[in-house]
């Protein structure tokens, strides 16, 4: 398996679900969730922190970001730090008012854990995890935990910026972590080596969560409708490196395929693939819309044939993403058959998996001719559908990827 392959999906433990057994159990202890971001943004986010709710009192300490907001378990605290503003505008701030909302953030973080003495840290990504490990450095008897669902730049960091003292005090901090947890192999494999550190990480897929869709009708009459209405879905973040273009160009090399794409991104962006659209020739069959809300986006998704991911590889971020995009599998939960981009970190974690076809995301010709040997013959799709779903139900399901964490926070916690 090349560079990756001493990095493994850990097997599952069968952990049942704590509240099933006795939802009146006492919980193992405190558990101090760290954040820079929008908790609530992130999917995998979501589930971990809600399964990790049924063993443990989830203390969340998070940046105040303006976007969605969803309904926690009873026993996660969201506790949002700063002044609430979007994502971009935060990122757009000046360099003080960012040092200064990361300084407030670290004290916040070390006050928490000296008022509640949680047993264990868990920090997502490089900046959570940077703030943590220097928050609770000189407490041995905290254990942390390391969980990146981003590949932070390793190469050509410039330190006249914060980020990059942030990402290299991870860096070099990350063997302080009892458990290191990353999405994809490859992407762990490239932190890892960047940080000495050489262990084998914990390797949980960005999965949906098993009660994400629940098909409305049986699955296979609802394959046979979807194929009939020849449509394409492309969820997520809008930007020139994601494909776009691409998927309405493809789009435009088949007859009576449509385009559905729905995500955040700037507004000029939307109007660019408005405006090529309308320039080959396929405007009334290319739909282009900012956010939407989940109800929307299930409709939608829920009436498409076929799913989308084409990301570039522009950096080792993307190149390395494979099990990382969390659309990928809410396709799969929607048993969706899915376009993925042809490269290594795909192909091998995804190897048993038919309901995958695979194109080069740059290439025009690549996309329309996958899009066309999926929606080339129905009782193929069907079959590719139901296993979609299937691998949903038996394997890809955040319930079950996370599982051999959970394991592991309970070893440690007693």
């Amino acid at each position: 398996m090349g560079r990756a392959s001493c990095c493994r999906t850990a097997k599952s433990t069968a952990l049942p679900s704590r509240y099933f057994l006795d939802p009146k159990m006492p919980k193992l202890g405190t558990l101090l969730a760290v954040i820079y971001s929008n908790p609530d943004y992130q999917p995998p986010t979501v589930n971990g922190v809600s399964l990790m709710s049924e063993w443990f009192d989830v203390h969340v300490v998070c940046r105040n970001d303006l976007g969605p907001r969803v309904t926690w378990p009873h026993s996660v605290t969201i506790e949002r730090i700063g002044a609430v503003a979007t994502e971009p505008q935060k990122q757009r701030a000046p360099a003080g008012r960012k040092l200064a909302e990361l300084i407030a953030f670290a004290r916040q973080v070390r006050r928490v854990g000296r008022r509640l003495k949680p047993k264990v840290v868990y920090a997502y990504d490089a900046i959570g995890f940077a703030i943590a490990a220097l928050a609770f450095r000189r407490m041995r008897d905290v254990r942390l935990v390391f969980h990146s669902h981003e590949l932070a730049p390793l190469q050509g960091r410039s330190f006249r910026s914060l980020q990059p003292w942030l990402i290299h005090y991870a860096l070099t901090h990350t063997r302080d972590a009892a458990i290191v947890v990353f999405p994809s192999a490859y992407r762990a494999r490239s932190w890892l080596e960047a940080a000495h550190d050489a262990r084998s990480p914990i390797i949980v897929p960005n999965a949906s969560s098993r009660a994400f869709y629940t098909p409305p009708i049986d699955l296979r009459t609802l394959a046979d409708d979807r194929f009939a209405a020849r449509q394409v879905v492309y969820v997520g973040a809008m930007g020139p490196d994601n494909g776009h273009r691409e998927a309405v160009r493809a789009i435009a090399e088949l007859a009576g395929v449509r385009l559905d794409m729905m995500g955040p991104g700037d507004a000029s962006f939307r109007d660019e693939l408005r405006t090529l659209a309308a320039s080959l020739g396929v405007e009334s069959r290319v739909k282009v819309d900012g956010w939407v809300s989940n109800a929307q986006r299930d409709r939608r998704l829920g009436a498409s044939a076929v799913g989308l991911v084409l990301y570039h590889p522009v950096n080792p971020q993307w190149e390395y993403a494979g099990p990382s995009p969390s659309k990928l599998f809410e396709y799969g939960a929607m048993g969706l058959p899915v376009i993925a981009p042809d490269l290594p970190s795909y192909r091998e974690f995804f190897a048993d998996d038919n309901w995958i076809v695979y194109a080069n995301p740059a290439d025009t010709i690549s996309i329309a001719r996958a899009i066309e040997h999926i929606l080339s013959d129905r009782d193929s799709y069907i079959a590719m559908a139901l296993a979609a779903r299937r691998a949903h139900e038996e394997k890809y399901n955040y319930e079950q990827v996370f599982e051999p964490v959970i394991s592991r926070l309970i070893g440690l916690a007693r």
